[in-house]
């Protein structure tokens, strides 16, 4: 399981993604995460 933060609602607070595969996949995972973090941008933290 790998969770990773996509975003910020209107009112700043956090949206995730929660990626979950079969055992023993976690590179798989990890890609995901990666392609999914290229995708959305890198988190803005809140003013």
């Amino acid at each position: 399981m790998v969770v990773i933060p996509i975003g910020q609602t209107k009112n700043g607070l956090p949206i995730g993604v929660q990626i979950v595969g079969k055992r023993w996949q976690d590179l798989e995972l990890l890609a995901i995460a990666q392609k999914l973090t290229e995708v959305t941008g890198k988190l803005k933290l809140p003013p």
